[in-house]
């Protein structure tokens, strides 16, 4: 597999789990994307894109008991965030 593959594959995977994080915990997503003139936003998507905690994430949301939690797990660089639009 090439390197442009892998990458797409990491970019199609991560984005997703952020997606999915967020519709979890209930994020705003419009007053998050408004915050900051978006810079906010734009950062977390970062900090998803580059985080190496994905199989800790994919098997937190597929818990049911902790996504009712509504509190992003310890592993997660964006939980202030998604706290703050949740």
């Amino acid at each position: 597999m090439g390197i442009a593959v892998r990458i797409e594959k990491r970019l199609e995977r991560q984005s997703s789990l952020m997606g999915l994080m967020m519709t979890h915990l209930d994020v705003d997503q419009e007053s998050a994307a408004q915050e900051r003139l978006g810079l906010s936003l734009a950062r977390a998507v970062r900090a998803c894109l580059f985080c190496r905690h994905g199989n800790a994430c994919e098997a937190w949301l597929s818990s049911n008991a902790q996504a009712r939690e509504g509190v992003a797990p310890g592993f997660c660089t964006n939980r202030d965030f998604f706290r703050a639009h949740s």
